[in-house]
């Protein structure tokens, strides 16, 4: 995947592309997290945390997607990124499935992002409940002539989205993607927003 990222390295820490063993996870997990909370003047409890987070994604690696593991300001809050590189452009109903979830609890927040090399993307950020548990997601989609770019942040606690999407953002608004050639197509755009849009969200106030 000759995908080009920039993130913070205080803030995001990426997740190796190649295959490692279960110990190899394991050494690489708890180094990485201990030089990184150390870098960060964070408590031994904030390393801990990170490692499990760190084993929890490295399992989820394989050849299709870019992980990374978000970092909050405050170390405390941590949640995964993923980002998929799908070499055709998706149905409508393929980014339905995609952007919503059945599990969602709270109607869902629209929104742009505009970057340089993708285009404009639409994105919805979710409040999901699924086995008891309630956590937050935010879902991106850039769309190509031929490819679709996807990402999806999360799950995190619902407090904690606010602590992590920014460095999530950044990274995709300065992500390039090699013979990515952006499909605009603002009628799109504006139809993915008011699918989703809250009575009263669209209400002009006078003040």
């Amino acid at each position: 995947m000759d995908l080009a990222l920039s993130y913070a390295p205080d803030r995001i820490i990426p997740i190796p592309g190649e295959r490692l063993s279960p110990q190899e996870q394991v050494t690489w997990a708890r180094q990485t997290a201990e030089d990184f909370a150390r870098d960060a003047g964070a408590h031994s409890t904030v390393a801990a945390q990170i490692e499990t987070a760190l084993l929890a994604v490295a399992a989820q690696a394989d050849d299709d997607r870019r992980l990374l593991l978000v970092v909050g300001v405050d170390g405390g809050v941590v949640a995964p990124l993923m980002i998929s590189v799908i070499t055709h452009e998706l149905s409508r109903q393929e980014q339905a499935d995609f952007l919503w979830s059945s599990t969602a609890i709270l109607p869902v927040t629209p929104r742009l992002t505009e970057t340089d090399a993708l285009g404009t993307g639409f994105s919805s950020t979710l409040a999901q409940r699924e086995n008891g548990l309630d956590f937050a997601t935010r879902r991106w989609i850039f769309f190509g002539e031929g490819t679709t770019v996807c990402a999806m942040l999360g799950p995190v606690v619902p407090y904690g989205m606010a602590f992590v999407e920014p460095f999530a953002e950044a990274v995709l608004t300065t992500a390039s993607l090699s013979d990515f050639v952006p499909r605009s197509d603002p009628e799109r755009l504006e139809e993915l927003v008011s699918a989703v849009v809250r009575p009263g969200d669209d209400w002009v106030l006078n003040v």
